[in-house]
């Protein structure tokens, strides 16, 4: 029987650095022509605590299942939204059950107890995801070739 997922600041779980990478540079960066060393790269930056940029780590049976970092800034066309939630990710084996929730509640919390903000943003292309958890749609952002993707806002 599966553990209980836990959720962590990648700062204290070091040892997840390379695996959490790689899972990042194949799903976004690989395509945009980012080496994966480029990537643990930002991993290692991005993992602070008590500020942003963090990143979160779902852990099942003592091993990363999922992802999910905070950063300033995710949408260069939108500098006066901060700070945001990114790079949500839960390997195909874990999905559908609600460990992107959790990654989510995990992010909306880390955020919320920095005492500095009073909302998270987001931004995707997925419809009905989001809204599940309290999520609002604030604004439809252009993306190259003539598509837009949501930005959404979770406010406290």
């Amino acid at each position: 029987m599966a553990d209980e997922t836990r959720i962590v600041n990648l700062a204290d779980a070091p040892e997840f650095m390379e695996e959490v990478s790689r899972w990042l540079w194949e799903e976004w960066a690989k395509g945009d022509g980012y080496t994966l060393e480029e990537i643990v790269y930002r991993t290692r930056y991005a993992s602070q605590r008590n500020t942003v940029p963090q990143m979160l780590v779902a852990v099942q049976d003592g091993k990363p299942v999922g992802v999910v970092s905070l950063w300033l800034n995710d949408l260069k066309t939108r500098q006066d939204l901060s700070p945001w939630m990114a790079t949500l990710y839960v390997q195909d084996a874990y999905r559908n059950k609600h460990i992107g929730q959790q990654l989510q509640r995990a992010s909306i919390e880390a955020v919320r107890a920095l005492g500095r903000y009073d909302c998270l943003y987001l931004i995707t292309k997925l419809d009905g995801y989001y809204e599940k958890l309290g999520w609002e749609f604030v604004d439809r952002a252009p993306t190259g070739g003539g598509g837009s993707e949501k930005i959404y806002r979770y406010h406290w």
